[in-house]
């Protein structure tokens, strides 16, 4: 048995990155690390923050999901058809 926080299980369970979590807390990308490794342990500031980021998180890919909910809506029925789009 492995000793592990609930910070790397939340994240690695739904595809967080170290990095969007870092983007969303404002802690650095080594300290984000550190305390998904366990290294840090809970103070109310990094519960606080840590907050703000899976709040934020969670609001970005709410607006993902509903555009892409959106996008399928308007695609229905017509998923296979060949359309021409500008090279990327």
């Amino acid at each position: 048995m492995i000793t592990t926080t609930r910070l790397r299980i939340l994240r690695l369970r739904h595809n967080i990155s170290l990095k969007e979590l870092h983007r969303y807390s404002g802690f650095s990308h080594q300290y984000v690390s550190q305390l998904d490794l366990g290294a840090y342990g809970s103070t109310p500031h990094n519960e606080k923050l840590l907050d703000n980021a899976f709040r934020s998180i969670i609001a970005s890919r709410r607006a993902a999901l509903e555009q892409l909910e959106r996008d399928y809506g308007a695609y229905k029925g017509n998923l296979l058809q060949q359309v021409e789009v500008e090279a990327e």
